[in-house]
C-alpha cells in the first residue's frame, strides 16, 4: 500500500521530547487548516531519531513547517473507555518562512511543488 502525506502548517504547541526504548521521539501538534476554513484542523505529529532531535531543538509554537510522513492509527483504553486517533509519523520536515510571521503563500507554493513532484505513475495501483 501507498501511505504518504505532505502537509504544511503551523505548530500549535511546543515540542515534547521523550525517550522510548533508547530511541528519541518528538511530539507536537500542527494546525493544517487554510485561512478560509471555518473550523481549524489539528493533527499530532511524531518524529523519531535524529529528526526528533532536530525538531525539538529548532521548532516552537507558531513555526511554519512542511511535514512529510505516513498517517498512523493508535487506539488505547483508559478507565474502561476506548480511545483512538489518527496522527502523522513524520519522516522529515522543512522549515518554511520565519517563525510566527511567515508568509502563508510560501507554504502553499511548497505544498504545490511537493505534490507536483509526485506523479500518478508513482502510485502502485
Amino acid at each position: 500500500m501507498y501511505n504518504t502525506i505532505v502537509t504544511a502548517g503551523r505548530l500549535a504547541s511546543d515540542t515534547e521530547m521523550r525517550e522510548v526504548s533508547s530511541n528519541k521521539v518528538c511530539k507536537f501538534r500542527m494546525c493544517i487548516s487554510s485561512n478560509r476554513a471555518k473550523e481549524p484542523c489539528f493533527i499530532d505529529v511524531e518524529m523519531w531519531g535524529r529528526q526528533a532531535e532536530i525538531a525539538h531543538e529548532h521548532l516552537e509554537k507558531g513555526r511554519l513547517i512542511l511535514v512529510q510522513g505516513e498517517i498512523r492509527y493508535s487506539s488505547w483504553e483508559n478507565e474502561g473507555k476506548q480511545y483512538s486517533k489518527m496522527f502523522i509519523s513524520g519522516n522529515n520536515f522543512t522549515f518554511l518562512g520565519g517563525a510566527k510571521d511567515a508568509d502563508s503563500e510560501t507554504a502553499q507554493k511548497a505544498v504545490k511543488t511537493a505534490v507536483a513532484a509526485g506523479t500518478d505513475e508513482d502510485i502502485p495501483f
